[in-house]
């Protein structure tokens, strides 16, 4: 199952200075919110780095595989309220024959989500 399908829905992508920037709305409705959990929601981190995934083999028009997360600091939830759009902003993306490097910061306007280093194969590991 895609995240940004359904979980995340992509509204906007554009190329930046440094990456480039995908702006997602939640989907309070999900099955995954139901479950995570019941009466208070929240976006589970896993989803985050999922999501981040997604969105870079989009970018590149190729799959790629989570091989590693260097570092990862998760520095607020995200609540799914109806229409919150967070924004993925994506830098400093290397890529080599191995496979892709990326720094990601989850953000909205005012608050700071999450800042993510991911290493991602181009085979499954």
């Amino acid at each position: 199952m895609r995240l940004t399908d359904s979980f995340l829905i992509v509204e906007s992508t554009q190329n930046t200075e440094c990456g480039f920037e995908a702006v997602l709305r939640t989907n309070p409705e999900h099955p995954i919110y139901k479950a995570h959990f019941p009466g208070s929601p929240i976006t589970p981190g896993v989803c985050v780095i999922q999501a981040a995934g997604e969105l870079l083999a989009n970018k590149l028009g190729r799959k790629l595989y989570l091989q590693s997360i260097k570092n990862v600091k998760f520095l607020m939830v995200i609540i799914p309220e109806e229409g919150k759009k967070i924004k993925y902003n994506f830098s400093n993306i290397v890529e080599d024959e191995n496979g892709v490097k990326a720094q990601v910061v989850v953000s909205d306007e005012s608050t700071i989500y999450a800042k993510i280093s991911l290493i991602f194969s181009n085979v499954r590991i």
